[in-house]
């Protein structure tokens, strides 16, 4: 026969579990978010300037000045990338409307920029709550929150949506337009095994 205080043990644990059941927590609202960049592996770029204005225009954010990319893993893709690269992180609630960006491409010595407005449907891409949890820790990223810019050689840049769950999903390209530099610009050196495949394979178009 149950005594009573393992009665009343059983009927607490019971309402707890109820509890627990009904009750969930409201998903918390967006608000931090990044722009990264990459480029094509030993298609080196350097990003001069970039410039990040929010939806609302209220705010603007300046970021990855003389900032060295990441580089894919193939020359010709943009495979094998992780899902966050040179990011400049943002902690608000407001998305990005435009951003501008200015780079170099190292392999052609060509400088370009561009003002790359983000639509709504792509910000409420970024709002969309997800319930999934990913990496060793498990832990919850309900988000695609990076915004991946690929900067390619040839003045092609590709507009991809990731975040920490989830893989790159290219939103759309756009092409830059090229920057004229000061007459004394220098601009840096490619590494040697970066010109060494150049030299050998050249700077094509229309690849990325």
């Amino acid at each position: 026969m149950i005594n009573v205080k393992t009665f009343l043990l059983i009927i607490f644990c019971l309402l707890v579990s109820s509890c627990s059941t009904e009750y969930q927590a409201e998903p918390q609202e967006l608000d931090e978010w990044t722009v990264s960049t990459i480029s094509p592996k030993n298609y080196t770029a350097v990003v001069d300037i970039l410039l990040i204005t929010g939806e609302k225009k209220k705010r603007g954010w300046t970021g990855l000045v003389s900032n060295y990319t990441t580089e894919s893993l193939s020359p010709l893709k943009w495979d094998g990338v992780d899902r966050y690269h040179s990011g400049y992180f943002i902690e608000d609630a407001e998305l990005p409307g435009l951003i501008y960006i200015r780079w170099h491409s190292l392999a052609n010595k060509v400088t370009y920029n561009k003002a790359i407005r983000i639509s709504e449907n792509i910000r409420n891409k970024m709002r969309e709550y997800h319930d999934i949890r990913c990496g060793k820790s498990n832990r919850l990223k309900p988000y695609k929150n990076n915004i991946l810019l690929g900067l390619a050689p040839d003045g092609m840049i590709s507009v991809f949506l990731n975040g920490r769950c989830f893989d790159n999903e290219l939103q759309f390209k756009v092409q830059a337009v090229e920057y004229t530099v000061a007459d004394d610009f220098v601009y840096p050196e490619l590494s040697e095994e970066a010109q060494a495949y150049v030299d050998e394979h050249g700077v094509p178009t229309g690849i990325w």
